[in-house]
């Protein structure tokens, strides 16, 4: 009998134009520079496979991302890369990958790479993607069990050769904080951006050589899924977003404010081993209902900046890590935590009026009144002027 995750790809298989095989396989292929005239769907169903490709084609604004992120047991050095297609960082129809690291003597490494056409293979206990260019010979593959708990990612090209690993320590969830596959899962968190986390959180290694240089990292990661109707930069005007791992919690959070309508969007979830604790979608106080509190700190050491040797430095981040509480009126619990930067991972333009940054950080807290726990946590912001 197809297992529940079969049966959910399956059923969703029309609404992404997947073409199925009589060996229970589907294959997806997107070329770099082809594409679609006209509005193109974005999918909203909650059963579908959280790795399956999430649009109908592409046009000239649409794009969708397979992110990762690691950061290390002490903190001293991180990563970041994303599996991209259609329109990312200025380049319309493109099949990109972007990857950066820090080493624990502050050294970085950053690049963007581009593949002929990226691949999504769908089959009965794996999905698998490739994003291949024949002329450079770069190969990143990401292979994933089906239900989200082991994933292993390999590349081979001309600057970067190895191997990352995560073991999923949380489930994977919707921005409302419900469990895949859920009926009443909402994928939309704004304006014509869509998110779901295959891992919020879980056991990461990297075991890789960049040009030469031994990268190695044991700590925490994640990785997540977007797919959105317009470029990032139409889209988004600012954010803050973490994943972490402390004493026996884990838990990831976003706020983003929307360049679309001015409002800013939150969700907050907490989890303990495969269970959800507390979830919320607001920051609005009540009485009845979970909302979370989130606000930038600015008494930490570091900022995310650009490298020290820069030529053009980019003005350094006006915070420094996050005040997060989480509160469940019904129940009386409230959980804080504090975050602070403990490396920067890269720091880059967003446009003309803004900067993006990936970082590694520290965390600290717990449930108010209970056991008080320090653990690790790895994001991105976006900061606007």
């Amino acid at each position: 009998m197809p297992s529940i995750f079969l049966i959910a790809i399956l059923l969703a298989a029309g609404v992404t134009g997947l073409t199925l095989h009589t060996h229970r396989c589907s294959t997806n292929t997107q070329v770099a520079g082809t594409y679609v005239n006209g509005s193109v769907s974005m999918n909203d169903n909650p059963w579908i496979h959280f790795d399956a490709p999430m649009t109908q084609g592409f046009n000239l604004t649409n794009g969708e991302d397979w992110s990762f992120e690691g950061a290390s047991t002490d903190g001293e050095s991180g990563m970041g890369f994303t599996f991209s297609r259609g329109t990312v960082a200025g380049h319309t129809l493109a099949q990109r990958m972007f990857f950066a690291v820090v080493w624990p003597n502050g050294t970085r490494f950053m690049e963007s790479t581009f593949a002929d056409y990226s691949t999504i293979n769908i089959c009965r206990g794996l999905i698998k993607g490739t994003w291949y260019n024949g002329t450079s010979g770069m190969n990143w593959t990401f292979e994933t069990s089906e239900d989200y708990s082991r994933t292993v990612v390999k590349v081979q090209s001309a600057t970067v050769q190895g191997t990352f690993t995560l073991h999923a320590r949380s489930p994977a969830v919707y921005p409302n904080g419900l469990i895949y596959p859920h009926p009443h899962g909402d994928n939309l968190f704004a304006p014509y951006l869509y998110w779901v986390e295959n891992v919020p959180v879980g056991v990461a290694a990297a075991n890789l050589t960049i040009r030469g240089t031994p990268f190695v990292l044991k700590g925490i990661g994640g990785r997540e899924r977007n797919w959105n109707s317009f470029a990032w930069a139409q889209v988004s005007a600012r954010w803050d977003m973490f994943r972490a791992k402390i004493g026996p919690y884990t838990l990831m959070v976003w706020t983003f404010e929307s360049k679309v309508d001015g409002q800013t969007y939150f969700s907050g979830v907490l989890m303990e081993e495969m269970n959800v604790l507390f979830r919320t979608r607001t920051q609005q106080v009540s009485t009845t209902k979970n909302y979370g509190s989130f606000s930038l700190q600015n008494n930490g050491m570091v900022r995310l900046s650009s490298e020290t040797n820069s030529a053009t430095p980019l003005p350094k981040s006006r915070h420094t890590g996050y005040l997060l509480e989480m509160v469940a009126p019904t129940t009386g619990e409230r959980w804080r935590f504090e975050v602070d930067y403990t490396k920067c991972v890269y720091w880059f333009p967003a446009g003309p009026s803004a900067r993006l940054g990936g970082f590694v950080g520290a965390i600290k807290g717990g449930l108010v009144g209970g056991p008080q726990h320090s653990g690790r946590a790895s994001g991105t912001a976006m900061e606007k002027d």
